[in-house]
């Protein structure tokens, strides 16, 4: 097993025999022990499972465990090598060569995005033969997935983990065979019965990840991903990296078939489509151990200068994912309501349907968010502000289709827009996407929060440069202000339009400046992001001819802006947001 982040620690032998260095990794599974092996004199790597209780309350071993110890210990160059499988009284001990690097995951959260065309053929061609092996001896993975991937100091890439998920199901610490949501297709969710092909997606998923630095199938639990692959198709990997040769779109969504019919019927096949539209192996690998270098000396200087945890690490994981459904659920619930009120309909039937829309958000928020902005859309046009309709449609279905179903947090982002504006501080929304996601998803939210917080300014009687919202409007939106005239006005203002291309342009440079996500990066981030609006705004000043070259959008407009550059910097101060490149925020 490789290293990743590590914690010292001192504990009595294991076993006997293997002295605790330091604690590389904990999950679902258990707890993986870097130690030292008194008799051999050399590292391993231990994988420790607790025992399922029976009725009394004492660990048993459950059937199964011998044919699971089989599977894991497999002999093949690009598999983890199992030394010794063990149990006490109450764990069950898998003992493995102790792999000097770092996990697939690791270095593609380090370089931020995807493995080049050499390097993903050194990792593809390895994982490829070891399952392959696998499946020759009669063993499945059913976990693939990047942190079981790993690679050493010399480039070579190894598979971890075979055997684990029947071990893990065996102790009761695995559900749908032990797999991770986001790398199991439906077959495996749903508890139906798993072949090869069941591997074979995975690798689909694993390949998709290597290529594009992406994985859309993630979700944070099973009953979600179930929603998801039943519902979605997934995009192009060529619509994350236009630059990927042609075939390879057709070659990658060929694996990941809804059915296992659907799919390539072995590794080999795949592998055989899929490598000869890849680079050289070989470069690959050398490329790889000058990665793992790099990665490894930046591990030792952050360990030396490690920082206290922010605000928003602190808030990740469970916690901040919480979060984020319950604002999905409100937002949603809030569209929902809003759109189906001009419908006429009876209040007991508009507060249910709000009610399960709110429901679904809370359960997959990108779905309940787009189930939300088709019922407002439909308010719109039903309450006859056609043209609101139709730009909220084209912007919205876009931004949805393009970012928002792809991930919690972007689906969230933009309609907080207005209520920021009530707050007077709207410009804290392009400026948190700015450091929170990645340049095109941040410019998309930042585009459909500037358009929807002016919208919002404008129904409830605002006038440029349209910066606050009247609460009343977010209470009920049909008997306010909302009018032709209204819409007009915003729609025929020039400078609008040019004040509205400032948001995406702040989100889209601030992302680039936070890449590091370092509180230092973070808030030059934000300023530079406070400046494109600044310029944008006042650009708009002068092309509507409301005031004086240099005496720009007023006191509201700077006080506003200049507020909301204040709110962001403060949460820089207390930690900020962890990015999909560098972090990650709940994977």
């Amino acid at each position: 097993m490789g290293s990743g982040r590590i914690r010292v620690m001192e504990q009595q032998l294991i076993l006997e025999r293997y002295r605790p260095l330091a604690e590389l990794a904990q999950g679902g599974f258990g707890i993986v022990t870097l130690a030292w092996d008194t008799r051999m004199q050399r590292r391993v790597a231990i994988k420790r499972l607790a025992l399922p209780l029976d009725d009394r309350g004492v660990a048993f071993e459950p059937p199964g465990l011998a044919e699971a110890r089989t599977a894991a210990m497999l002999s093949h160059p690009a598999i983890v090598t199992v030394l010794d499988f063990d149990t006490d009284s109450d764990e069950a001990f898998l003992i493995m060569e102790y792999v000097d690097g770092v996990s697939l995951y690791e270095l593609l959260e380090s370089i931020g995005g995807p493995l080049d065309l050499d390097e993903a053929a050194a990792v593809l061609k390895a994982v490829f033969s070891a399952v392959e092996f696998a499946h020759d001896n009669g063993v499945l993975h059913l976990d693939l997935k990047p942190e079981n991937v790993l690679i050493d100091r010399a480039g070579r890439v190894k598979v971890a983990d075979f055997g684990m998920s029947e071990l893990s199901t065996l102790s009761g610490h695995g559900a749908a065979f032990g797999g991770t949501p986001g790398y199991m297709p439906l077959e495996q969710l749903e508890g139906e019965r798993v072949t090869e092909r069941t591997d074979v997606w995975a690798l689909g998923a694993l390949a998709y990840e290597t290529l594009t630095g992406d994985n859309p199938f993630a979700e944070p639990s099973i009953a979600e991903s179930v929603v998801r692959l039943s519902v979605f198709e997934p995009p192009l990997p060529s619509e994350y990296e236009p630059q990927l040769p042609a075939g390879i779109d057709d070659v990658v969504l060929a694996a990941l078939g809804t059915h296992p019919s659907d799919r390539y019927p072995g590794v080999r096949r795949f592998a055989d489509a899929l490598l000869p539209l890849l680079g050289d192996a070989g470069v690959g690998r050398e490329a790889l151990a000058d990665l793992v270098a790099a990665y490894a000396d930046d591990e030792a200087d952050e360990q030396r200068t490690a920082a206290a945890p922010g605000l928003w690490d602190r808030a990740g994981g469970r916690t901040g994912a919480a979060l984020v459904r319950a604002v999905a659920a409100v937002e949603a619930g809030w569209l929902a309501w809003a759109g189906l009120a001009p419908l006429r309909l009876e209040l007991v039937a508009v507060g249910a349907a709000a009610g399960l829309v709110a429901l679904a958000a809370a359960l997959a928020p990108p779905l309940g968010i787009g189930l939300g902005l088709a019922c407002f859309i439909a308010g719109l046009a039903a309450a006859g502000a056609w043209l609101p309709a139709v730009a909220v449609g084209l912007l919205g279905g876009a931004w949805w289709w393009m970012v928002a179903r792809r991930s919690h947090g972007a689906a969230v982002l933009p309609l907080s827009a207005p209520l920021l504006g009530v707050a007077w501080v709207p410009f804290v929304e392009p400026l948190i996407a700015g450091f929170a996601l990645r340049v095109v998803p941040a410019m998309a939210s930042g585009l459909l929060g500037g358009a929807l917080a002016m919208l919002a300014s404008a129904a409830s009687g605002g006038r440029p440069p349209y910066v606050a919202v009247d609460a009343p409007l977010l209470l009920d939106v049909w008997q306010t202000s909302l009018s032709s005239s209204n819409v007009s006005a915003l729609a025929t203002t020039p400078g609008a339009f040019v004040a509205l291309l400032g948001w995406p342009l702040a989100a889209g440079l601030s992302s680039v400046v936070s890449r590091r996500a370092t509180r230092a990066a973070a808030a030059f981030g934000a300023v530079l992001g406070a400046a494109v609006l600044a310029a944008a705004y006042a650009a708009a000043d002068l092309v509507n001819g409301l005031a004086r070259p240099g005496l720009w959008l007023g006191v509201v407009s700077a006080v506003s802006l200049a507020c909301s550059l204040i709110l962001v910097l403060l949460v820089v101060v207390l930690g900020p947001p962890l990015r999909p490149e560098e972090e990650s925020v709940s994977r």
